[in-house]
This record gives C-alpha cells, sequence and structure tokens, in this order.
C-alpha cells in the first residue's frame, strides 16, 4: 500500500456515473462548495498562463490531493499530464522530477516510482520528500528493511505528519502497535487545520490501529475527531460504521456505511454495508449489497479502473466468482511484494482448493511478525485445510486473541473453527469432560 494513500478503494468518476444512472446508487448532494484540494487546482489554473514548470508542478500537485480526497483515480492521469508539461518546457525541472515518483505511486507503478524516487533523492539527497516516496515504493515491493531505512532518514530531516505515519506503518508491520500508535498520536497533534484531509487522514489512520487491538472506544473516538475535521469524510463514516458494527449496532452501522457509499461508492464499503445486512438477518438487503460488488467489478474492468486485492478478498470472503479472485490476486502479486498482497494470494489459493501454495503465501504474509487477527485468520484456515490442526488452533487463538472483533463476517467463523479445532483435544471420562 502506499503508505500516505491507505490501503483503499479507488474508484472512478466513469464507475460511479454508471451505478447512478443505473439506478444502484443515489446521486450524491450538492456539494456545500469547493473542497481544499478543488481550491487548490483553481488557484493552479490561473498560474497556467504563464507557461512556467512550477505552475504545472502545482496543479499536478492540487490533481494528487484531490485523487485522495475524492478517491477518484481519473486525477493520477490528470497530474501525470501537467508534470510532462512541466518537463517539456524544462526537462531538469527537479520539483517536476520529484514529484512524478508520488504521481508512479498512485498508478501503482511501483518499479518505475522506485526509479523515479531515486533519481530525485541522487539530485538532492537532503530533500526529505524523496525519503518519503521511496519509502513507499520499496514497501509496495516488499523491501521493508530499505523502506525503514529511509523512511527513518526522512524523520531525521524533517520530523512531522508525513514522516511519523510512514514510520508508523512500518512499526505495525514489524509488530510494534503500541510504537505506531504513539507515532499515529503525534502525528495528529503535528497536522494542520489549514490540511484537513491530511489531519483526517491521520486520525483514521490512528482509529484503524486502535481496532486492530479490540479497543473500539478509542477507534470510534479517532473517528469522530476525524469526522469533526472534515465532516463527511468516507473513510471515517465507513470506518466508524465498523465500530457500531463490533458494537452489534447494526442500524447505527447500516445508516453510516450507506453515508460513506453516497460519498464514495467503493467495493469494501459497499460490501460491508452487504455483511451488515447479514449480520441482520436481511440475507435479500444483503445479496443486493454482494451483485453491486459484482457488477462494480464488472464496469470496472470495462472503464480500465482496477480493485484487484479488494476485489479478490471480497470474492474469497464471499465464495463468488473464485477462479477471479484467484487471477486478480496473482495479478497484484506480479506488481507488488508487500505482506498483504501475500495474505491475498493465500486467502484466493485457499477458497480454490489449494492448501500447499496458500501455505506457503500465508507463510510469507506473516513473515515480518505483524500483529494482525485478519492475518492470522486466513493462515488457521489455510492450516487446517493443510491437516495442520495444532497450528491452525494456535493462528485463529491469535487472531482472536489480538482482535476478537475483527470482521463482522469472518470472526464468528473463527471462534466457530477455533472450537471445533480444540473439541477433539477434550479428554472425555465417564461421559464428562
Amino acid at each position: 500500500m502506499t503508505l500516505f494513500s491507505m490501503p483503499t478503494s479507488r474508484p472512478g468518476r466513469a464507475l460511479a456515473a454508471t451505478l447512478v444512472l443505473a439506478g444502484l446508487l443515489p446521486a450524491r448532494a450538492r456539494s456545500a462548495g469547493p473542497s481544499p484540494a478543488d481550491r487548490a487546482i483553481a488557484a493552479a489554473e490561473q498560474k497556467l498562463a504563464g507557461n512556467r514548470p512550477d505552475a504545472y508542478v502545482e496543479l499536478a500537485t492540487a490533481f494528487m490531493r484531490k485523487s485522495r480526497e475524492s478517491a477518484d483515480p481519473s486525477y493520477y492521469a490528470r497530474a501525470a499530464a501537467a508534470l510532462d508539461r512541466a518537463l517539456a518546457l524544462d526537462s531538469d525541472d527537479y520539483d517536476a522530477l520529484r514529484t512524478r515518483a508520488w504521481v508512479l505511486l498512485g498508478q501503482h507503478d511501483f518499479r518505475a516510482a522506485l526509479a523515479a524516487a531515486e533519481r530525485a533523492r541522487g539530485l538532492r539527497p537532503e530533500d526529505w520528500w524523496n525519503y518519503g516516496t521511496l519509502a513507499d515504493a520499496c514497501v509496495e515491493l516488499g523491501d521493508y528493511e530499505r523502506a525503514e531505512v529511509a523512511a527513518q532518514r526522512m524523520l531525521d530531516l524533517r520530523p512531522g505528519l508525513p514522516a511519523y505515519t510512514r514510520a508508523a506503518f512500518l512499526r505495525t508491520v514489524f509488530g510494534d502497535r503500541p510504537g505506531a500508535i504513539e507515532l499515529l498520536a503525534r502525528a495528529a497533534r503535528a497536522g494542520s487545520p489549514r490540511d484537513p484531509e491530511s489531519l483526517a487522514w491521520t486520525l483514521v489512520y490512528l482509529g484503524h490501529e486502535y481496532f486492530a487491538t479490540g479497543k473500539l472506544a478509542a477507534a470510534a473516538a479517532a473517528y469522530t475527531r476525524a469526522l469533526a475535521v472534515l465532516p463527511d469524510h468516507y473513510l471515517a463514516l465507513g470506518s466508524l460504521a465498523r465500530v457500531r458494527a463490533a458494537e452489534g449496532r447494526l442500524d447505527e452501522a447500516a445508516a453510516l456505511y450507506r453515508q460513506a457509499v453516497a460519498r464514495v461508492p467503493s467495493p469494501d464499503l459497499v460490501s460491508a454495508l452487504g455483511d451488515v445486512h447479514a449480520a441482520a438477518g436481511q440475507a435479500d438487503e444483503a445479496e443486493h449489497e454482494y451483485a453491486l460488488v459484482d457488477y462494480m467489478g464488472q464496469v470496472a474492468e470495462a472503464t480500465g479502473t482496477t480493485y484487484g486485492r479488494q476485489l479478490a478478498l471480497f470474492y474469497a470472503d464471499h465464495d463468488r466468482r473464485l477462479p477471479d479472485a484467484l487471477r486478480l490476486a496473482e495479478q497484484e502479486a506480479t506488481m507488488r511484494g508487500d505482506i498483504y498482497t501475500d495474505d491475498a494470494l493465500a486467502w484466493a489459493l485457499y477458497k480454490n482448493g489449494r492448501p500447499a501454495p496458500a501455505a506457503r503465501a500465508a507463510h510469507r504474509a506473516l513473515r515480518l511478525g505483524t500483529e494482525d487477527a485478519l492475518l492470522e485468520y486466513h493462515a488457521g484456515l489455510i492450516a487446517a485445510a493443510a491437516h495442520h490442526p495444532r497450528r491452525a488452533a494456535r493462528h485463529l487463538r491469535r487472531a482472536l486473541g489480538l482482535n476478537p472483533y475483527f470482521d463482522l463476517r469472518q470472526a464468528p467463523i473463527a471462534r466457530a473453527r477455533l472450537a471445533a479445532l480444540d473439541a477433539p483435544a477434550r479428554i472425555v471420562l465417564g461421559g464428562k469432560e
């Protein structure tokens, strides 16, 4: 995942428009006004008349901010086009060269992003920015040690929100969530109300770390703070919905998910809404949302937008289109080598009846000692399928110990499977345990 954009969906405007026209999503309410990114785009466009490289770099930066604010990948192409124009005016423009790595990360061209970041660092080794994009690219490619070195250099050069969030992510993957929470709290304090999207994003990230440890109240507080900073922030809405679902407040969860989907119609939000309906015993409503995710995947492929891991996990979780789940996971694995791609591949292989390669992929996913309930859960079911019941029980016990609420749909399965694995080990004497 690119650290400063988080593991989330990137639906395009064409997809959203198609869904609205098809009557599958409500039209969005009229915006109260231009967002900070909209204002940045307008300000940059006013400077283009001078035909200067710096104006095009400013425009590209504004497009990238808008892409994260709206989760619309079409802004990546617009940012790339602006940088092409800047470099056509001056092929050695440093700001354009260093910004290109950021754009390539957004476009998921991670090897090219790494090369661009290396080139920019070679030109100006004391520029903190380059170490951020270098760390991001290395994470996506699975080179965590190199990413750690780059993040530390970034911290040394410029302590602040961008450096703290990257360092926090690396602490998480290396099994230090308390350290990650400490850094994210520091990042939130370093955030500025003048950049509400980045501050809200950081608070959502902090909430995710609390949720991963089963601290629902602390997670909800962080998500609520994010919504106070940036009302209707789709990540905060969907994340708060997950907490409410874990608390059993299913009506509230469904309402929050519907708000989030109205802002950004992404497969993970729509499928989560379906899971809430399923938990509430509303099978028809759940199937409607799941079918919508299927349709979104078809539209995305037709329009050149891919959800990769997100769809692979949805299909595997819900036992739908399992060959497609494996195909998408394998495609992702050709582009990136991070632990979350290994996990998605392991899960898709398992659901397609291939426990041996699934076990190898699950082992790679846990190679850093990451304390993640979902990774442990997947490893547990895969171990059970590979006829290693004791190992399976250890993984499942670990998953539920880390976070008993880790997934509305999967956590009950984990509890049931663990109970079934433990049952044969009980000694029965005189008909009693």
